[in-house]
């Protein structure tokens, strides 16, 4: 009788050890599946953060471009619109100067008129006189100034010689008479003072030449 419940108590005892392995594997493998579904919460997290950054990088793209080919053709119509100003100013640039001019020829005309209705010299020369004034003043009017010259040292870049004279009286070029004016426009030369020029005796012709 010992014998047997020696056996029976034996095989209870191996029972329940396999119950015990299945107890447990039933509780690892829900463990396994808990943290697979938490990784995969953790990345759709993190793609829907990535897919929100990409979306702002390419709205901000979009704006930028949006703005910079905006940017191109308020540049394109700057420059078009200065080219016609360009343009037009130097089509017009001359419009102040010639309805001056034209109120020479008008007077040049009154002028004329008198001059064949009259023998008066006085009055031609009057006439003339004014004429030349409104002239001298038109040009000064648009920066036109007259190069003072006589007595000056000879200078090359505003002067042209077109005679000398040899003098013991000067000790460098200096111009003693003047054939025609010379006029400067906005500081450049718009035409050469052409002059006589007296020189010492030892200066040769090459110190007068024109630059």
């Amino acid at each position: 009788m010992s014998e047997n419940e020696d056996i029976v108590d034996i095989s209870f005892e191996a029972v329940g050890d396999s119950i015990n392995d299945e107890e447990e594997h039933e509780i690892k493998e829900p463990k396994k599946k808990s943290k697979k579904k938490h990784s995969e919460k953790k990345l759709l997290v993190k793609l829907k953060e990535q897919k929100k950054i990409l979306e702002t990088i390419i709205a901000e793209r979009n704006d930028y471009k949006d703005k910079y080919l905006r940017n191109l053709a308020e540049v394109d119509n700057f420059r078009k619109r200065m080219k016609k100003e360009k343009d037009d100013f130097k089509r017009y640039i001359l419009g102040d100067f010639l309805t001056s001019l034209l109120e020479v020829v008008d007077n040049i005309e009154r002028a004329l008129k008198v001059k064949s209705e009259t023998s008066d010299e006085n009055s031609i020369i009057t006439g003339v006189e004014m004429i030349y004034k409104q002239v001298i003043d038109l040009l000064k009017k648009n920066n036109v100034v007259e190069i003072d010259a006589m007595g000056k040292h000879f200078d090359p870049n505003l002067h042209q010689a077109l005679s000398k004279d040899e003098s013991p009286d000067v000790d460098e070029p200096v111009i003693i008479e003047i054939y025609q004016r010379g006029f400067m426009y906005n500081d450049k030369l718009l035409r050469p003072v052409l002059a006589k020029v007296a020189v010492p005796l030892e200066v040769e012709d090459t110190v007068i030449e024109r630059g």
